[in-house]
């Protein structure tokens, strides 16, 4: 009898134990975060016969012409407009004019090879039209940048980090990083690192946009002006600096293209957008 019990007791836990198991297999795993994808965010485009530009990101766009012995540029707000379901891809760039008189630029771009006629130059892959007024079509060659849409970019969870990350601590540290930014005296393109030395005083690692490093100090509790020092040649930036990197809110949001992308926003649905934070670029 006691074998049997024994037995029986042997094959019930064998069967808990299989049933256990099949639960865990069965339980759905963690949601991941959507995958990102990148867009068209910024367009180039130039042509001879006659001589134009366009440089335009989403949202604005400036346009070079001959004008007599001068070149005129033309100011739009408009919108970039991807249809990629049609084969080749092809955008539509479409805006008016910021200042009088009124004027409507549409640039349709399709993907193909695109030879410049009066220059010894590699193709280019977009092949564009653009019709400013009645009668006057201009045509030329782009390029084409791709990047995360930033404004759909996941809001980024410090609770949630890493003890390694100092993102973690961003809430606390945004004081200090704004004043340098700035009060710093220097034009900030991106954030390395920054962390708390004491009580008051913050250290910021950033970068400018000409690719300096600069050291910067504040107490965000004070009015004094950020203590601001150019990084020695060589010297290396600190330790989990660039894991990630902080990009300030600018009128031109970055193109980024690789890697995570995290937004900085306050509470509810209309709140401003701070800045981005980049993990693993590329």
């Amino acid at each position: 009898m006691r074998l049997e019990a024994d037995s029986m007791l042997t094959r019930r836990l064998a069967a808990v134990s299989t049933l256990f198991a099949v639960t865990l297999a069965a339980a759905p795993a963690p949601a991941q975060p959507p995958a990102q994808v990148a867009v068209p965010q910024q367009l180039s485009c130039g042509g001879e016969e006659p001589f134009w530009q366009l440089e335009a990101s989403r949202t604005t766009g400036q346009l070079k012409r001959l004008g007599g012995k001068a070149r005129q540029v033309v100011v739009f707000r408009g919108e970039l407009q991807s249809l990629p379901l049609i084969a080749p891809p092809a955008l539509v760039w479409r805006g008016n004019s910021t200042h009088l008189p009124n004027e409507t630029i549409v640039a349709a771009l399709r993907e193909e090879a695109c030879k410049a006629t009066m220059t010894d130059t590699p193709p280019l892959p977009w092949r564009a039209l653009v019709s400013i007024r009645a009668g006057e079509t201009l045509t030329g060659c782009c390029t084409v940048k791709r990047g995360y849409d930033t404004a759909k970019a996941p809001l980024a969870a410090f609770a949630g980090k890493a003890a390694g990350d100092w993102a973690r601590d961003f809430p606390a540290l945004a004081g200090g990083i704004q004043r340098c930014a700035n009060d710093g005296g220097v034009a900030m393109r991106e954030v390395a690192k920054a962390w708390r030395l004491d009580q008051r005083l913050v250290a910021v690692r950033m970068v400018a946009q000409d690719g300096a490093a600069w050291n910067c100090t504040v107490d965000p509790g004070s009015k004094a002006r950020p203590q601001i020092v150019a990084a020695a040649p060589g010297e290396p930036p600190p330790s989990g600096a660039n894991a990630p990197v902080f990009y300030p809110a600018r009128e031109a949001a970055p193109i980024v293209s690789c890697g995570r992308l995290e937004r900085i926003a306050g509470p509810g649905a209309r709140a401003r957008t701070e800045g981005w934070l980049h993990y693993d670029r590329c």
